[in-house]
């Protein structure tokens, strides 16, 4: 999937009067994506290609590697995706437009998904359809309540994000790395700089896409994937106010009605509420999981390739 990620940076539009540099900050504890960059050259079209191993695992520790980096290299914009997305050729010609028309600090920008591969089996291919239909989705709900004027309930999430460097260095803002293999430190990084009073900003027309690999495309990922988002959420809450854990006396037995609800349409529906129904359990075992003490470890397994 990385190489594909190199394929759209190399085809990428540059913004006027900007110099960029292309960093892959892996984290494992050997190089093993070297190889698929060094056979870059180590540039690409644009501007410079570089690679870093960052051993601590967890990613909150490479996202913070990676704001390090740019750091001390002196750059004052830092812009992330995953390795299993693929950018449009204009990609960052908008982000920047956008980063530049807001004078925000912080930049989100909506994913949507690449058709699926060929070769899929009947439930991966429901499975896909339901994810790139709540990506759309997704992305049509934060259009409508994010700007350029501002985020007002959105959360910027580093899947398509562009901040500036100041955000780190000045500012002491970082990704949060007591949360090692939890996931959720973008979302809490984007509270955080709200609540630092620091201006946000959408950019509607700045466009990633995710690949979704076959390993992805499995009940029980999206019921894991859910569970831990679940978990990570409410403990957030009950660190907070602790009496909110009570809270599940009410919320769970709706969700599990809704859930017995999804689970008698899935075959009338051709499959269409699978993703729905493997999210509404993942969020009941989250919520009860986290109230008995659970905490997510979600990152602690690569899938993917």
């Amino acid at each position: 999937m990385l190489s594909g990620l190199l394929d759209s940076f190399a085809a990428l539009d540059i913004p006027p009067g900007c110099s960029v540099r292309f960093l892959i900050v892996e984290n494992d504890d050997a190089p093993r994506s070297a190889a698929t960059v060094e056979r870059r050259g180590g540039a690409l079209p644009a501007g410079p290609l570089h690679h870093v191993l960052e051993p601590e695992p967890g990613i909150p520790f490479a996202r913070n590697r990676a704001a390090r980096e740019a750091l001390s290299a002196g750059h004052d914009l830092l812009a992330f995706v995953d390795d299993d997305e693929v950018v449009a050729q204009d990609w960052l010609v908008r982000l920047v437009a956008g980063y530049r028309e807001s004078g925000a600090a912080l930049i989100g920008a909506p994913l949507y998904v690449m058709p699926p591969a060929p070769g899929l089996g009947w439930l991966q291919r429901r499975m896909h359809d339901c994810i790139a239909r709540r990506h759309a989705r997704k992305a049509s709900r934060k259009g409508a309540r994010a700007s350029l004027s501002g985020t007002p309930g959105v959360n910027i999430v580093t899947n398509n994000w562009l901040a500036e460097t100041s955000v780190f260095g000045e500012h002491g803002i970082w990704f949060d790395e007591t949360m090692r293999f939890t996931g959720g430190t973008d979302a809490k990084f984007s509270v955080d700089v709200k609540d630092a009073g620091l201006p946000t900003a959408w950019v509607h027309d700045a466009l990633a896409y995710e690949i979704i690999p076959p390993d992805r495309l499995s009940f029980r990922y999206q019921f894991d994937r859910a569970r831990a988002q679940s978990t990570t959420t409410f403990r957030r809450k009950i660190d907070r106010r602790p009496a909110s854990r009570w809270s599940v006396l009410f919320t769970v037995p709706v969700k599990s009605v809704q859930a017995l609800l999804l689970t008698l349409s899935v075959v009338p529906s051709n499959g269409r509420t699978l993703l729905d129904l493997a999210h509404a359990c993942g969020w009941i075992a989250g919520r009860i999981g986290a109230t008995f003490g659970a905490r997510s470890r979600l990152y602690e397994t690569t899938t993917g390739g």
